[in-house]
């Protein structure tokens, strides 16, 4: 999860560049990169977190308000949800081979994201 956040922060930072200093091809390459990772994340707040399905649509919304640059969003949205399954399965394997561990990322990892999921 701190590479996720890592990561974030990265996204959030190079956004905030003026778009002057990017290329086109380039603001909709990072539009792209965002659009994969909020899904990713949409991934393991349904998966793992079991957070309201309400709140992940409006999520998802939003994610494709900030990201308008890409315009292959559902595409995107879709490679990152699917790119998470190799983390769902070993936070899954964790549950049983581990169950004090898992409760403890579990708690930690949901947290993080139903607060990134606030409107």
């Amino acid at each position: 999860m701190k590479i996720a956040k890592l990561m974030m922060v990265v996204l959030l930072v190079v956004s905030t560049i003026p778009a002057y200093a990017q290329s086109a091809s380039q603001i909709k390459k990072l539009a792209g990169t965002g659009a994969q990772m909020l899904g990713g994340t949409a991934r393991i707040a349904t998966d793992i977190c079991k957070i309201d399905q309400g709140l992940i649509a409006s999520y998802k919304e939003r994610a494709r308000t900030s990201y308008a640059a890409d315009i292959n969003f559902e595409r995107n949205w879709s490679i990152g949800w699917n790119d998470q399954q190799n983390v769902v399965d070993n936070i899954m394997t964790l549950k049983t081979n581990n169950p004090g561990e898992y409760r403890l990322q579990k708690t930690e990892l949901c947290a993080a994201i139903s607060d990134e999921m606030q409107p």
